[in-house]
């Protein structure tokens, strides 16, 4: 009688748990090697500025990113600028808002409450991975976060960074995409669909075209300021460079050379 007990408790405990969405679920490494990981939901990556004075870098890295099919996620373009750090005005829709505050509670702490927050956020963006930038000291750095697992890879993008006369200063991201697309599951084209036989069209009313809404990746923000901003009469030579530490990290650094 007391099992019997026991075990209706645990069930309704399950009810419960179930109806205010808590899940139980072990934690990635926990769980049995035996059983074969889900395919992502997700895909592509979503690139999320951390911290103050990093949306300079942020930007031109979600640019070089979403130019990119196999790595662009299906993000609308606000929250593409909203995730890259521009600041939302105060009477934006309240999902921007709540979507630039969510942002600004994000750390770099590698805890488990920050990572399992950062992705959430790409989850709820639909996307594989998180590109996440910050500031490592006066220089950005880039981690990437499985979605899946809610874990860091062991890599890490740095930028190129260009200055002329003036002081202004252009993050460039060399290679990043490259080493990005080794992370991600690439789609496969899609087989061609079979023809139909053809048909003989009934007439009817025509109806006025709607017009073609401009997807975010071809807006002028997503493309941003083209050309390289170099000392006068200074030839510029961008490189990339892959590092790896004792501990496994790999580290891909933007060079410029004279």
């Amino acid at each position: 009688m007391r099992s019997r007990v026991l075990a209706l408790t645990l069930a309704g405990c399950g009810t419960w748990l179930g109806s205010t969405g808590v899940s139980l679920a072990a934690e990635p490494e926990a769980q049995s090697s035996g059983v074969t990981a889900a395919a992502p939901a997700g895909r592509g990556a979503v690139v999320v500025a951390i911290g103050s004075g990093v949306e300079a870098a942020a930007k031109p890295l979600a640019r070089e990113i979403y130019r990119d099919e196999a790595l662009r996620p299906g993000l609308d373009d606000r929250a593409a600028r909203v995730l890259a750090g521009e600041v939302v005005a105060p009477d934006a829709p309240a999902k921007e808002r709540e979507l630039a505050e969510v942002r600004s509670a994000l750390t770099t702490n590698d805890d488990a409450p920050s990572r399992r927050l950062l992705a959430s956020l790409g989850a709820e963006q639909k996307a594989e991975i998180v590109v996440a930038v910050s500031m490592a000291g006066d220089r950005p750095v880039a981690r990437v976060l499985r979605v899946g697992t809610a874990r860091y890879e062991s890599i890490e993008l740095g930028p190129t960074i260009e200055r002329n006369d003036a002081g202004e200063i252009r993050y460039t991201w060399p290679g990043a995409t490259t080493t990005l697309r080794k992370l991600v599951i690439v789609p496969q084209a899609a087989a061609p669909a079979p023809i139909a036989p053809k048909q003989t069209p009934s007439k009817a009313l025509a109806k006025p075209e709607e017009p073609a809404r401009k997807p975010f990746y071809k807006s002028a923000w997503f493309w941003g300021p083209v050309g390289a901003i170099v000392a006068a009469g200074a030839a510029v030579l961008i490189t990339s460079k892959v590092t790896e530490d004792s501990t496994g990290m790999v580290r891909l650094k933007g060079q410029v050379a004279p």
